[in-house]
Parts: C-alpha cells; sequence; structure tokens
C-alpha cells in the first residue's frame, strides 16, 4: 500500500509562492495606478494610461482580452463606480489566474511525491500505460475540456460581436460593420491555445511529442470551429 502523502503536499514551494506573491502584488499595483490615472487629480499622458490598460490585460491573459473589449463599450471618463469596478475585476482575473497556478504546482508535486514513495510503480518519464501509450489520466479530459471551453465563452461572445457588428454579417438590422475583426482572429486564437494547453498539460497519451500535436490539432480546430460559429 502506498502512503499517505506529507502535509507538504499540500503547500506551494518556495518558489511558487514568491511567484504568486509577486503576480499578484504587480497587479495589484498596476490596478491602482490604473486608478489613480484615470482620477481627475493626476493630469497624465493618454499614452501611460492606455500602456497600463494594456499591462493589465497581459498580466491576467487569456480571458482579459475579451474582458478589455468589453470594457471598452463604457465611454465615460472620471473615476466613477463603474470604472472602478472595471478594474478591480483585473485584479479578480489574476486572483483566478493565481489559483490556476497553485493548482498545477501542486498537481505536479503530488505526483512527483507518489513516484518517489514507489507507490505507482510508475517510471518518472513514462506513468502506467494501457491501449497504444494512453494513460489513466485521460479521464482527467472530461473536466480539464469542459474548463478550457468554459473559459473560451468570453472570447467567444465577443468574437461575435467583432466580426460584423451588433447585427450580426447577415446586414439586418443596424447593418453590417467591419473594421474589428481582427479583434475577432485574435479571441478565436486565444480560444484556440487554451484548448491545446487543456489537452497538453493533462499527460493521458505518450510518447509527449504525440500529445504535442493531437493538442496542437486540437487547438486548431478548436480556433477555427470558434471562428466559424461566431461569425454569424
Amino acid at each position: 500500500m502506498g502512503s499517505a502523502l506529507p502535509p507538504t503536499a499540500r503547500a506551494l514551494p518556495g518558489w511558487a509562492r514568491t511567484a504568486v506573491v509577486v503576480y499578484l502584488s504587480v497587479t495589484a499595483a498596476v490596478v491602482v495606478a490604473a486608478l489613480l490615472s484615470r482620477s481627475f487629480v493626476l493630469d497624465l499622458d493618454p499614452g501611460f494610461k492606455e500602456g497600463l490598460l494594456l499591462a493589465l490585460v497581459v498580466l491576467t491573459l487569456p480571458v482579459s482580452f475579451a474582458y478589455f473589449v468589453v470594457g471598452t463599450f463604457d465611454s465615460g471618463g472620471g473615476l466613477g463606480l463603474t470604472t472602478v469596478l472595471y478594474y478591480l475585476g483585473y485584479l479578480l482575473l489574476a486572483l483566478v489566474n493565481a489559483g490556476v497556478f497553485r493548482w498545477i504546482v501542486l498537481s505536479v508535486r503530488r505526483r512527483v511525491l507518489v513516484r518517489v514513495g514507489g507507490g505507482s510503480g510508475a517510471s518518472p518519464e513514462y506513468p502506467r500505460l494501457t491501449l497504444r501509450g494512453i494513460t489513466p489520466d485521460i479521464s482527467k479530459l472530461w473536466w480539464a475540456v469542459p474548463l478550457s471551453v468554459l473559459l473560451s465563452l468570453p472570447q467567444w461572445m465577443v468574437a461575435s460581436f467583432a466580426w460584423c457588428g451588433i447585427s450580426g454579417c447577415s446586414g439586418g438590422g443596424f447593418g453590417v460593420s467591419t473594421g474589428s475583426e481582427w479583434i475577432a482572429v485574435i479571441l478565436s486564437t486565444v480560444n484556440g491555445v487554451i484548448l491545446a494547453v487543456a489537452v497538453f498539460a493533462v499527460r493521458w497519451l505518450y510518447p509527449t511529442r504525440t500529445r504535442a500535436i493531437v493538442a496542437a490539432a486540437a487547438g486548431t480546430l478548436f480556433g477555427l470551429l470558434g471562428a466559424a460559429v461566431t461569425h454569424g
């Protein structure tokens, strides 16, 4: 029988704790700076304000790009309640990213501890394989893939407006609006990357090169599917 995992398996290693603290601190600092720059007290260069917002988008990827596009619909200025809540939303996205990072690190650490303890009988490079290089971890795809699709929903929603405008590409209602198709292309690409990462991160297939090819193909197809579905 394999021994129970030690309490340290539930604690992040030092480097991971430092990374989380630095990440959240930097994001919080940029949020505060962005809020101050939007106030009437500081008359800063518009380019600096845009740079702060871009930094927040990069820090809180992948969902932040769709969140940013939705935020551009609010043309209000100053430091109102809506603006404060909008920027605090980036901090919430950062907390979600930190939680996902913590889960990944702890999952890898538990797996390593199990192998060191000799409970699984599998080698570090290749865990117990079943048919055609498939491992028992394939069951994890049942939640990893739906989770990646769930994370893609905000990008799908924004992309559906970015292709041709609020009335769609049929031309009815307010008519077709062009010029923002690049946003939809980027969002579809982001969604493809999200699914590819999920399929590759779950170690359900060996060798690793084969899993990488499958993940790249799945991400590409998912990105194209999203572009086709939202371009309506």
